[in-house]
């Protein structure tokens, strides 16, 4: 056995035989080699090789080559013929000198090292819940929400430690948040809640990983307190430059909201006729609702906010997803009752517009109606196309105790039809079987007629249906 000095000698002196270029390829494939298989095992092929390479290769280890150009060497052999050599020493000390600026972590050597990290990265994730108490947010996010726990270590576990170490970090801050939101009734700006939390207004921005975590966890906090629609998740938020549409957009508001923060309350708005009042927090009445009679109040989110409880006119709320066929149906009713001269036996219902897709204004008017009258039943009608069925399936899931499909059926689809009605999108078309099967007769023959149908198609049912339910 060799003593250190002199093996490290050895080591030195095998280097510089071996850096002659004759040696080059060889020991490039053999340095390859070892790191794959992580010791001194296999072997190498040596393509076309020189007259040169054969005979030094022949004469190292000792053996005599066959007339083909492709070498054969078995890395167990090459360390027999080092061992034998006048430079006796073992072949990764050998592969060190020869590659100093090369790492020599084998691959089994580098996948245990990573999967040692990854369970480290997964106990450090599992402790942050573990460490929270069990009725905490944090906590309930992360062992139970789809972009909790599990899903954030399959997502970060191959990044870098200083890319996970920013994630942790991140958590952490989203675990404050969700710890501190504020108590109903009371709310929050979100610039002045992210300044209070971590000392930076913009932390929870959805610019950054901080503020797409957390308006992720509020996203998995909704959803474990209700069932959401099976039309696909359209409020996902994405990452770098991602911009969300104004779909998400307002369900972004209307998430934030419902966690008591506040973002834009102004642009989000929605039109509703015939409220019968509005009370705050102390039961005093607004007088704008009150006074608006038979005019239709534009109402913002800022507004909707301020009120505790919101009683509809009637227990039958009628909803409509486009303002020109819910302007018309309040024309027709409000002129129907100017027309009669005795009192009308029954009064003007609540109506309400979304405009397209609820805003976030939508669902506060909607969630102060049915929780101030929980025998109250919203009746949507919309159009007969893939975002009016989402809408309709939307609001199903949201208000399963309170909304009713309305004209939602084939014959008024096929009643809504035109002579000249353009074909539907082969993918809307084929986007259709994500809705719920309640919608199955309907898809049916909108899928046999192949046709686009709008509400105002049935513009004049809609009234008929109102008019029926006021005799």
């Amino acid at each position: 056995m060799n003593k250190p000095g002199e093996a490290a000698g050895n080591v030195q002196r095998a280097a510089v035989f071996f850096k002659q270029p004759v040696w080059t390829r060889l020991l490039e494939a053999i340095y390859h080699k070892y790191i794959m298989r992580g010791g001194v095992h296999g072997r190498v092929v040596l393509r076309a090789c020189t007259p040169e390479e054969q005979r030094e290769v022949a004469r190292f280890l000792h053996r005599q080559l066959s007339d083909r150009p492709d070498i054969v060497v078995q890395l167990a052999d090459f360390q027999g013929a080092l061992n034998a050599s006048g430079f006796a020493c073992e072949l990764p000390d050998l592969l060190q000198v020869l590659f100093p600026a090369r790492s020599h972590t084998t691959r089994l050597t580098q996948r245990q090292h990573h999967a040692q990290a990854q369970q480290t990265f997964y106990e450090t994730l599992a402790s942050l819940a573990d460490d929270l108490p069990s009725d905490a947010r944090g906590r309930h996010w992360l062992l139970t929400g789809q972009h909790g726990k599990e899903a954030l270590f399959r997502r970060y576990k191959n990044e870098p430690f200083e890319i996970q170490n920013q994630l942790l970090h991140s958590i952490r801050l989203v675990i404050d948040a969700l710890q501190q939101l504020p108590a109903p009734p009371n709310f929050e700006r979100l610039a002045l809640f992210a300044q209070r939390i971590s000392g930076d207004p913009h932390c929870f921005d959805m610019n950054t990983l901080a503020g797409r975590l957390f308006l992720q966890a509020l996203m998995d906090l909704s959803k474990l307190n209700r069932v959401e629609p099976t039309t696909g998740n359209p409020i996902e938020p994405g990452e770098g430059s991602h911009i969300p549409s104004p779909e998400q957009e307002q369900q972004h508001l209307l998430l934030y909201a419902e966690a008591g923060l506040l973002l834009d309350t102004i642009s989000s708005t929605v039109a509703v006729f015939h409220l019968s009042s509005a009370e705050d927090m102390t039961g005093l009445c607004d007088p704008l609702v009150e006074l608006a009679g038979e005019r239709i109040l534009v109402l913002p989110l800022r507004q909707l906010l301020t009120w505790h409880k919101l009683y509809p006119a009637t227990d039958h709320v009628y909803l409509f997803e486009n303002p020109q066929v819910f302007e018309v149906v309040v024309d027709t009713l409000t002129s129907d009752l100017k027309e009669k001269s005795e009192k009308p036996q029954g009064t003007l219902p609540t109506l309400i517009c979304t405009s397209g897709w609820p805003s976030a204004a939508t669902m506060q008017l909607l969630n102060k109606i049915s929780n101030t009258s929980p025998d109250v039943t919203f009746h949507y009608s919309g159009d007969f196309d893939l975002q009016g069925l989402r809408i309709a399936a939307h609001l199903l899931s949201r208000y399963p105790r309170h909304c009713q499909l309305w004209r939602f059926d084939p014959p008024s689809y096929v009643a809504a039809l035109h002579i000249r009605a353009a074909n539907l999108d082969t993918d809307d078309v084929a986007s259709l079987h994500i809705l719920p099967d309640v919608f199955t007769p309907l898809i049916g023959v909108i899928q046999e007629k192949g046709k686009k149908a709008y509400q105002e198609g049935i513009a004049s049912l809609l009234i008929e249906d109102i008019q029926h339910s006021l005799e």
